[in-house]
């Protein structure tokens, strides 16, 4: 909870920044926009651990591989970052290449996939014998 209440207050102070700043230099807040992302990453950073923490606990006890959960995450954060990537062009005016990078992002996360895909039909086909 405190992590919400410190990442709400960094976007309130951005926000009053960049109102502040677009009235006499509206070309650096696209910059302030880019600061404030960073430093809220930066903050949920530090909550990442309890969670993948919990994550290896849960997998751990279903006999789950590591490799399943670095499979997870990475996917987790192709769709966070092409999420952002898509917002940031589509605020610049640029749909086009937004929608090419959400393309792209559907086709990674569906190539990461695949080793998952491949598991769960060995599992079907082993069910079926």
């Amino acid at each position: 909870m405190t992590a919400l209440i410190k990442i709400s207050a960094v976007a309130i102070v951005f926000i009053c920044c960049s109102v502040f700043i677009r009235q006499y230099r509206p070309e650096y807040t696209m910059l302030l926009r880019f600061s404030a992302i960073i430093i809220i990453v930066f903050l949920l950073l530090g909550e990442a651990k309890p969670l993948l923490d919990e994550f290896n606990e849960i997998f751990s006890q279903f006999n789950i591989s590591a490799k399943n959960l670095a499979l997870l995450l990475k996917v987790g954060f192709v769709a966070l970052l092409a999420d952002f990537l898509i917002d940031t062009l589509k605020d610049a005016g640029d749909n086009s290449l937004a929608g090419i990078v959400a393309v792209a992002a559907r086709i990674v996360i569906i190539s990461f996939s695949v080793p998952v895909l491949k598991g769960i039909i060995i599992i079907c086909r082993d069910l079926i014998k």
